[in-house]
């Protein structure tokens, strides 16, 4: 027999299923294959553990005649699929296995550290609108704070009944600030617009925005006309 074909008996050899010339051919033939010792120790192993969770079941007749006409035809001469290429796919299994929990991992990982990006970007655009408002109330209690400083109360129209606000300025350096409240979202793409009123015509003075709640604090612009204003206006920008 060819080597080929002793290696297809070992996994009858490893279950002590070969007899007469067929087990003294392969015995005689294991003493000097060191590839056919290798395949054998292998398959006794896996017969052993499979000893040890059933009782040795042997094979039967119809079974055995068919291994036996497999490994004697000369027809078509081919080498089966063994041990070593079983081993070849289980190692391609588990690259593909440890490749794709790899992939997984590297995505749970972009996916948390975007996570981590957008709640660092929230944190600071919190930040930055903190800072702001600590900045406005910081420059109204300044303006406040100064001897010379003038307020005047403004009061909604039949439009906006509910809206209220207050101008905190100073005539001398012409600085000034918005309070408002009550005030209902701007129209899209619009905003509110104040005016300051002085001798002549109405000047605008910038335009803001309010927030969820219909308040805003916002600094006017330096303009002339505020050393000598009459009274501030609020309108919804044109």
């Amino acid at each position: 027999m060819s080597e080929d074909r002793y290696l297809e008996l070992v996994p009858l050899a490893a279950l002590g299923a070969l007899d007469g010339e067929d087990r003294a051919a392969f015995e005689a033939h294991v003493r000097d294959c060191a590839a056919c010792q290798a395949e054998l120790r292998a398959h006794e192993a896996v017969a052993a553990r499979l000893g040890t969770a059933a009782g040795r079941v042997p094979p039967s007749p119809a079974l055995r005649e068919r291994v036996m006409q497999a490994a004697a035809r000369e027809a078509r001469p081919r080498r089966g699929v063994g041990p070593l290429a079983w081993l070849s796919i289980a190692a391609a299994l588990v690259l593909a296995v440890a490749f794709l929990v790899s992939r997984a991992q590297r995505d749970e990982a972009r996916r948390e550290a975007q996570q981590a990006a957008a709640e660092r970007d929230r944190a600071r655009a919190e930040l930055d609108a903190a800072r702001a408002r600590l900045a406005e109330a910081e420059a109204v209690r300044e303006l406040l704070a100064r001897p010379e400083t003038r307020t005047a109360t403004l009061a909604g129209l039949a439009a906006a009944p509910r809206a209220r606000a207050r101008v905190v300025w100073d005539p001398a350096s012409r600085e000034a600030v918005l309070l408002a409240s009550g005030l209902d979202p701007a129209p899209a793409g619009k905003g509110y617009e104040v005016w300051v009123i002085g001798t002549g015509a109405p000047v605008p003075a910038g335009v803001f925005q309010v927030d969820a709640t219909g308040r805003a604090v916002f600094r006017l612009p330096v303009r002339d006309e505020t050393a000598r204003v009459k009274t501030f206006a609020v309108t919804v920008e044109p």
